[in-house]
């Protein structure tokens, strides 16, 4: 789900040549699909929205905390519980977005455009779907061993070098 990027959620399901990607809102769904064969990279960029969405709850947490215990002490038992409550439910957004792991924008590149992958917001997430997707890209692009690939940038490097980028 990608609630940095946008309110709504998205997913990405798996075919057998291609990728799809749906964005809804509710309202709307937007549908990209891109085939395997086209990937040329996936990017992975670590974001702050962890510690960002874990300020915005630990405050809010804190101050709760603080106003429970105080009414705790003057003697006001059902307020103390009530403000606890809430300070609990904080509690537990809080530990659930520091147990899901850092937070990531996933972005796929093809030949054409540069597209973002809103479901793909955590690295944990990126890494399971990583997993899948290797062996369903290799297959339909074919894989590289280690010395082909130094080789064949060196070979495109020295073809390009010469030839100027604008003929007059």
């Amino acid at each position: 789900m990608g609630f940095a990027a946008y309110a709504g959620f998205a997913s990405l399901w798996l075919g057998k040549d291609h990728m799809l990607c749906i964005e809804s809102t509710g309202y709307t769904e937007e549908y990209k699909r891109f085939y395997y064969r086209d990937i040329q990279a996936i990017i992975i960029r670590r974001t702050n929205y962890r510690l960002i969405w874990s300020l915005i709850v630990a405050v809010p947490l804190l101050v709760f905390v603080f106003c429970a215990m105080g009414s705790s002490s003057s003697g006001e038992i059902g307020l103390a519980v009530f403000l606890g409550i809430i300070a609990g439910m904080l509690g537990i957004i809080l530990f659930l977005n520091l147990i899901y792991g850092p937070t990531v924008r996933c972005y796929l590149k093809s030949a054409v455009q540069t597209e973002e992958l809103p479901s793909l917001n955590r690295l944990r997430r990126v890494r399971k779907a990583m997993v899948r997707l290797r062996p369903l890209i290799a297959a339909a692009q074919g894989q590289l061993a280690p010395g082909e690939i130094t080789s064949q940038t060196q070979s495109e490097v020295a073809s390009t070098a010469g030839s100027p980028i604008i003929n007059p």
